[in-house]
């Protein structure tokens, strides 16, 4: 009986040590097991496999934006923050009697003789005095760090107004803005470069002890073309918990701030990689990186640099010190060739000067290509082409604009304001009357304030909106970047789209069916392109490069890797197109034309390149356009359109800019 007893028990034990070493063995093999979870936890180690964002190219292939690995010497704000004024301000400030002073000092005086340790070090390091290292360390991170917290403390608390109107006392604006948590305080900071092997070995033996100092790679994102572009290209920030992501980022990346950067970031970002190893050294899970894919744009950074050259030159551009905006885009394959907007800035301080350039009262900032301006007289040749469209008017038909002033009401002629102080019938007696190519050419508010008036409302909303305004004008539509979204929200460029309507749209929505109408009085103003019309640049070159291709519109595009818009035909009548055509080659072509001075010793027509504007200004707010396009006679096409912010006169303000344009596209092979 106890033999038997002895063998059941031996099965027993036999049983349960097999059961064991099963065990053992999954928890030991299986990687995912919850056992070797918590072991991972308790007890491992990996290797971060950094990641490299993609590039951003011109459409030559010229890098526009790029990530360069380096090695920095990087410095813990907690230290750092301890070499600047106002730390030490805002600790005096919340403390009530002297013996709270002393705790405070006493609570950080370690960290302080570490920081003197640290400014000692780099001195001798760099070969500079201690009193340099300590100004850098403010300039380098402290000033930085405390300007992006005052400007986020200002918009947070009171985004109505200026921070410093808004709060007085500068110690209660410091005290608010140290209530402001940014990542950039929470991470090893760059001191400064090291710029080679050497300086790498030397200073990680100098620092190997030190408390707060690190020698970190680090990818630097560079924009070889400073401020060129930089509007449309965008620069990268710090990503931070705080933002609107789904998972993938950490602490140390980068993230898209705004332009392309931000519109692209998905597909430009990639992703990091991960190898954790168990407590012997074997790799027990490894997620392989990806490195971000290279966004091609369609502009030619060249031909993007003359273009903001003569708008910084103060011998070339009359109207220098204001603000700009220009696009150009290549007719027949709808590519953006420049997208210029003045004033700009150098990326690659963008981030560190955020602050400054969003408070400077010129707004470096803001797109001008993408905001919305009444269009004043360059929407007069799409008015022209609603009103011939809907059989409203004929080419020959004149309308009276006499040396008088209008009704009350309606809109007077520019002219009969100007030096010459009479009417357009007066202008165009021995040239056929005030028809519809001469007032073009002339630009005459009667004619066309007359001429809107009798469109219907709707059918002229649904021109306007044809054309391309009352919506958006440039959106990414690259198949492969949209799938590299995934959980993403869609993004797109901060674009307005204007307003065709007279009031201001309730809803996000630009379908035709939900904007609210024009008012039949109204019209008379939306045919000088004033009232409550707003367009933007983006939007004009569209309308003016659909006149040019015949009546197609299409969107342009920015990216060389997405399909061209296939568009749709308006169906213009040739009586139409031919109308417009000889009016606006009048208007730089012949006497009395609003551009023929400026482009009366061009010299284009001899060159085989045939110019087509139209100019435009408008009255409070004041700004100048001239919008059209050229051709060559091999067929090849651009289409421009140029903004002056505060301008007096389209002829004399944006013309010559407009003028520069065509010859450099003649410069560089766009037109021959």
């Amino acid at each position: 009986m106890s033999g038997k007893r002895l063998k059941t028990f031996a099965l027993f034990c036999g049983f349960f040590a097999i059961v064991c070493i099963g065990r053992l063995a999954y928890i030991q093999l299986n990687p995912y097991s919850a056992w070797q979870g918590q072991l991972e936890k308790i007890a491992s180690k990996s290797t971060e496999l950094t990641t490299l964002r993609g590039k951003i190219l011109d459409r030559n292939d010229k890098i526009l934006a790029t990530s360069e690995a380096c090695f920095t010497l990087c410095l813990d704000y907690r230290i750092a923050r301890l070499a600047d004024e106002r730390f030490w301000l805002v600790q005096s400030l919340q403390c009530s009697s002297e013996a709270e002073k002393n705790k405070i000092k006493e609570k950080f005086q370690q960290d302080y003789n570490t920081l003197n340790e640290i400014i000692a070090k780099c001195a001798e390091f760099k070969n500079c005095a201690p009193e340099q290292i300590k100004e850098q360390i403010n300039r380098q991170i402290n000033d930085p760090i405390w300007e992006l917290r005052y400007w986020l403390a200002g918009k947070r608390k009171y985004p109505q107004q200026k921070f410093e109107t808004a709060v007085a006392d500068a110690n209660e604006r410091l005290l608010l803005a140290s209530e402001i948590d940014i990542a950039e305080m929470h991470q090893p900071l760059p001191l400064f470069k090291l710029n080679n092997d050497d300086e790498v070995l030397a200073a990680q033996l100098k620092f190997i002890d030190t408390d707060g100092v690190q020698v970190l790679p680090q990818s630097e994102r560079i924009y070889p073309y400073k401020n060129s572009a930089s509007l449309l290209i965008g620069w990268v920030k710090p990503w931070n918990s705080a933002d609107e992501e789904p998972n993938g980022y950490a602490p140390g990346d980068m993230t898209g701030f705004c332009g392309i950067e931000y519109v692209c970031e998905p597909y430009l970002k990639g992703r990091s990689g991960k190898i954790i190893y168990n407590l012997d050294n074997q790799v027990i899970r490894r997620t392989e990186r990806q490195f971000g894919n290279d966004v091609k744009l369609t502009i030619d950074i060249e031909l993007q640099q003359k273009i903001e050259n003569l708008l910084i030159n103060p011998t070339l551009n009359p109207v220098f010190g204001q603000a700009v905006g220009i696009v150009i885009v290549d007719v027949n394959s709808t590519d953006i060739l420049t997208m210029a907007s003045i004033p700009d800035f150098d990326l690659n301080t963008a981030r560190r000067n955020y602050s400054k350039l969003a408070a400077d009262a010129n707004k470096p900032l803001l797109n001008r290509v993408f905001q919305g301006y009444p269009p004043g007289s360059s929407a007069k040749p799409i008015i022209l082409t609603a009103a011939m469209e809907e059989g409203k008017i004929t080419p020959s038909e004149i309308i009276s604009c006499p040396s008088v002033p209008a009704p009350a009401g309606w809109p007077n002629c520019w002219i009969l304001r100007s030096r010459l102080g009479h009417g357009h019938d007066e202008e165009w007696a021995n040239e056929g009357g005030n028809k519809a190519r001469n007032a073009l050419k002339g630009s005459c508010n009667i004619y066309f304030s007359r001429t809107a008036s009798r469109v219907e409302p709707e059918a002229l909303q649904r021109w306007l909106y044809e054309f391309g305004f009352g919506k958006e004008a440039l959106a990414i539509r690259d198949p492969a970047i949209i799938d590299s979204f995934g959980n993403f929200p869609v993004r797109t460029f901060a674009e307005s789209a204007g307003i065709i309507s007279s009031s201001i749209p309730k809803t996000e929505s630009s379908l035709l069916e939900n904007l609210p109408p024009i008012d039949a009085a109204e019209r008379r103003f939306f045919g000088i392109g004033q009232g409550n019309f707003r367009a933007t640049p983006m939007q004009v070159v569209n309308a003016f490069a659909a006149i040019a291709r015949g009546g197609v519109f299409k969107k342009s595009r920015i990216l060389v890797t997405e399909p061209a818009d296939t568009g749709y035909n308006l169906n213009l009548s040739r009586e139409t197109i031919a109308t417009l055509y000889e009016g606006m080659h009048a208007v730089v072509t012949e006497p009395h034309g609003t551009a023929f001075s400026q482009f009366a010793d061009s010299g284009f027509e001899e060159k085989g390149v045939k110019v087509f504007g139209k100019t435009g200004s408008t009255e409070r707010p004041y700004h100048a356009w001239f919008a059209g396009f050229a051709k060559d006679n091999n067929g090849k096409a651009i289409a421009f359109s140029v903004l002056v912010e505060g301008g007096q006169h389209g002829g004399s303000d944006a013309g010559p800019i407009a003028r520069d344009i065509v010859s450099r596209c003649i410069e560089l092979g766009y037109l021959k």
